[in-house]
């Protein structure tokens, strides 16, 4: 799935970083009842920005570059329940609506008067959609950086699977036998965290990159129970997959739309994230702008410049084309 994350593998230590349930110095709050994997830069009285990671089941860490946003903007960063240091709970308790109450919660209490702006990555830019959809009025201006889609007529254009070489193979068997090795104390998660964290850089086709070159990545521990109620069901079962609608209420919101791509990624070309632009309304204004130089992790890529598109994009006058 070409939404999914490819992240770099952490040093095999025989052990997972502790989420915020045993680590109480993590930065986090209580929402909806569970315990959240939050950081915010920035001004209090400055405009909010909610920063979205992918995955679904990767972290924010790979995105923090982003902070550098902060001197303009309250910059708020969270990791998804059930991923990164965040709370675990059942695959059974993850939905898409329960990632839009979660990231409602998080909009209200840093911002419970104004909208904010909405920065999402891969996954992240599908659930940005779908929020954006779902409470229209609490949403400014959105940055989506290559969704992987929105709903079915959008999925039909992701690549679909066949032989992944005995590279894959090989790092699958290799992964799965170090996961026996990982230390899990009390923690039931911890050796299917380790061992999606290990392949999913397995999983990145070569025409998603520049050079075919992963750009140094960084993650701190992927979320399996995510990946769970998500990706694998998906691939269990094409037809749910077929009947998620991140595009869902989409007429309703007017703010402005960047859609950011990177030049590199012919997996998620212009033509794939044009066919996710018109399912914005035309008040919305949806414009497509490409990175050179950058592949669908155009945040690490091309630090820089991702950062100066989007702060243009902020700030730009709402009548400016």
């Amino acid at each position: 799935m070409a939404c999914l994350l490819a992240l770099s593998v952490l040093p095999v230590l025989g052990q997972v970083p502790a989420t915020v349930e045993d680590d109480p110095t993590l930065p986090q709050l209580t929402l909806n009842g569970h315990k959240l994997h939050v950081e915010a830069f920035g001004d209090l009285s400055a405009p909010v920005v909610v920063v979205l990671h992918g995955g679904p089941g990767a972290d924010y860490r790979y995105l923090l570059g982003l902070s550098a946003l902060a001197n303009q903007y309250r910059v708020v960063f969270y990791d998804q329940l059930g991923s990164g240091l965040s709370q675990r709970v059942p695959a059974s308790q993850i939905t898409v609506d329960s990632f839009v109450a979660d990231l409602h919660a998080v909009i209200q209490h840093f911002s419970p008067t104004q909208p904010v702006h909405i920065i999402g990555h891969s996954w992240g830019a599908m659930l940005a959609s779908r929020y954006a959809g779902t409470h229209p009025d609490k949403v400014d201006r959105m940055v989506l950086a290559e969704p992987g889609f929105l709903d079915a007529d959008t999925l039909d254009g992701l690549p679909r699977g066949g032989w992944p070489g005995w590279r894959v193979v090989a790092g699958f068997a290799k992964a799965w036998l170090g996961k026996w090795w990982i230390s899990t104390g009390d923690d039931p998660y911890a050796r299917d965290d380790w061992f999606l964290l290990q392949i999913m850089p397995l999983t990145q086709a070569p025409n998603e990159l520049c050079n075919g070159q992963l750009p140094p990545l960084q993650a701190w521990r992927f979320g399996s129970p995510v990946f769970e109620a998500t990706v694998g069901r998906m691939m269990n079962d094409p037809e749910w997959g077929k009947t998620l609608n991140f595009a869902q209420g989409l007429a309703r919101y007017t703010g402005r739309v960047l859609f950011l791509r990177g030049a590199c990624n012919q997996v998620q070309g212009e033509s794939v994230q044009r066919r996710m632009m018109a399912k914005f309304s035309p008040e919305s204004d949806a414009q497509l702008l490409t990175l050179p130089g950058a592949g669908h992790f155009m945040f690490n890529d091309q630090p820089a410049a991702s950062v100066e598109a989007i702060r243009n994009f902020l700030t730009a006058p709402a009548a400016e084309r």
